[in-house]
């Protein structure tokens, strides 16, 4: 895929976003807004608006101007405020309503959404019940290694919160959705996803993935079961006494003193002021659609696809406004991964077959996750690669397996195999993925491998003289170039023969706001902004470098679920 269109680029700031000397601007009554949030070091080309003579600030950096008090036309009162009603502020809201505080729930949209659907949580009465409880001793060898995926720069902390009530809080959600109906939802069927183990256990999945299926939006792989979890949970937050407010966007944190107190937010009839007593959550999911955003805090992700997320950052922008630093590495993690993939196996995994540039040539260890499968093909020239296999890889039995734990294959037989392939020669060119967008998908067919690669667009020699040693590796058993187990080396020799451009696919961002492992939200110094909490992709230094899928559905389950699940309970007094 070729780079995205110019991003609109201001001057990058060399300086931190956020910083301890900042403006403050009333908005109603004793509250306050804080004003403007970056002061970069040195100067760049230009000046705007709320810097010091010779320096740039990208829009988002900057603070409007405070919501007159006259503007206001109704305030409410509640133990606690959260902003967003996905899956992370519905487990908040509903989780601090049934501990008995009184919440407010503000979605800008008229419906809840949900995207996706693999929830990660160790130790839940779903994995015990599968046989996959988890020692203390495992948790260590398994966090000891992620620790290092990324490179210690994450709170290890918030991590071991989700180790430690991941299983307590998905237990709570598999009690709801399995008697959803009650609220006049959908009982939904708790499953486990099978994950991708590898006998080096380097680059393998570990288990504890948890959909929920059955829904209307949920039969299968190929839909969005979240969405039918997120309308579950609203009903259920009804039930609770929630105030669900929809189209009433949040637009600016209000404050006394150093405190936020609140949040004015715009509805169909005007400005409202919303007072939490006991705290306002952000739970405003990820800043994908600002480019400024990107291009500030991940610039060698956000020239990569076309895509970059769903959400604004509004929320991000408002912490930031409150005086919110952002990540301590200062760069969020994207979410990168590479879904042509998914059209070769039905599965939500990396292609471990043979991988070219648009050179001919191979450039790693295809032997991977989809996570850093689809970074890897970033470093090839215009960000793409090409997938080669031959029809014997329908035969191929370890991605045949269960997509699901106890559930049905994904194929039954081999022919299912070429007949699904046979689909998406003849399809429309892309597919949709759980809701994540329509996703470029052209896999080309051919009865020789010449034919195969001018149709792919490769250079005849390169490519056929890269055909022939990796063909040579596998008789041998031995990978010369880069060392793929022998299991994987699958010969490119009986036709038919396929192949399909690999496309990285930036589906969102994780992190932006540092907080603490009891989520409440710090500057730059390290100091707690009393009074505000943020959840779901809004949570700095969970992942850095990239979103890994070595805990499939990581996001979902710890970020949302169960920081979600907690802090409610916290919020509500109840520990």
């Amino acid at each position: 895929m070729k780079n995205s269109p110019n991003m609109n680029r201001r001057s990058f700031l060399k300086g931190a976003l956020a910083t301890g000397a900042m403006a403050t601007a009333a908005v109603t009554g004793a509250g306050a807004l804080a004003g403007c949030g970056a002061q970069p070091k040195g100067s760049v080309d230009g000046a705007s608006k709320g810097q010091a003579d010779g320096a740039t600030a990208y829009e988002f950096e900057i603070a409007p101007d405070p919501i007159p008090d006259s503007d206001i036309a109704e305030t409410v009162d509640a133990d606690v405020v959260v902003i967003g009603a996905g899956f992370s502020g519905l487990c908040c809201a509903l989780s601090a309503a049934e501990n008995g505080a009184s919440v407010v729930l503000l979605e800008r949209m008229d419906h809840v959404s949900g995207r996706g659907g693999s929830i990660y949580a160790m130790n839940s009465k779903l994995t015990k019940e599968k046989g996959y409880e988890c020692s203390v001793e495992e948790v260590a060898q398994r966090y000891k290694r992620m620790m290092g995926y990324h490179s210690y720069r994450v709170d290890g902390r918030k991590w071991m919160l989700h180790f430690n009530r991941s299983g307590e809080a998905m237990d709570w959600l598999i009690d709801r959705m399995t008697t959803a109906s009650s609220v006049g939802g959908d009982d939904l069927t708790p499953v486990m996803e099978h994950w991708y183990e590898d006998p080096e256990n380097i680059n393998g999945e570990f288990p504890g993935t948890h959909e929920f299926l059955d829904g209307p939006n949920g039969k299968g792989p190929d839909d969005n079961p979240q969405q039918d979890v997120c309308a579950n949970m609203a009903l259920y937050c009804e039930k609770a006494g929630v105030d669900i407010r929809y189209e009433t966007e949040a637009q600016q944190l209000a404050k006394d003193g150093d405190k936020v107190v609140g949040v004015v937010a715009k509805g169909k009839d005007g400005y409202v002021r919303f007072n939490g007593k006991n705290g306002v959550v952000i739970a405003t999911g990820d800043f994908g659609q600002d480019k400024d955003m990107l291009e500030k805090f991940i610039p060698w992700a956000a020239h990569q696809t076309e895509f970059g997320g769903i959400w604004n950052g509004s929320g991000h922008k408002m912490a930031y406004w409150a005086g919110a630093a952002v990540d301590k590495s200062e760069t969020p993690a994207p979410m990168i991964f590479c879904f042509q993939w998914r059209s070769i196996t039905r599965q939500v995994r990396a292609f471990q077959g043979l991988m070219v540039n648009e050179d001919g040539r191979r450039y790693d260890n295809e032997d991977n996750v989809i996570s850093h499968g689809g970074l890897a093909l970033m470093h090839q020239k215009g960000n793409h690669a090409f997938a080669i296999w031959d029809d014997d890889y329908a035969n191929e039995p370890g991605w045949q397996n269960h997509r699901y734990v106890d559930g049905p294959k994904v194929f039954d037989t081999p022919d299912d195999v070429r007949a699904y392939w046979q689909t998406v020669v003849d399809g429309p060119g892309t597919i949709n993925m759980n809701g994540s967008g329509d996703i470029p998908v052209k896999m080309i067919k051919a009865d020789t491998v010449e034919e195969l690669v001018e149709k792919l667009g490769l250079p005849k020699d390169e490519a056929l003289k890269t055909i022939e040693a990796y063909n040579g590796y596998c008789d041998t058993g031995v990978d010369e170039e880069f060392g793929k187990r022998k299991e994987l080396l699958l010969p490119i020799k009986k036709g038919p023969f396929y192949g399909i451009e690999c496309t990285p696919w930036f589906l969102s961002t994780t992190g932006g706001i540092r907080c603490n492992e009891d989520l409440q939200v710090m500057n730059a110094n390290d100091e707690v902004i009393d009074g505000l909490y943020c959840l779901g992709s809004t949570v700095g230094d969970m992942y850095t470098n990239c979103y890994s899928t070595h805990f499939p559905g990581h996001n979902l389950g710890g970020t949302c679920l169960t920081f979600g699940y907690v802090t409610g309970r916290k919020l509500a007094g109840a520990e």
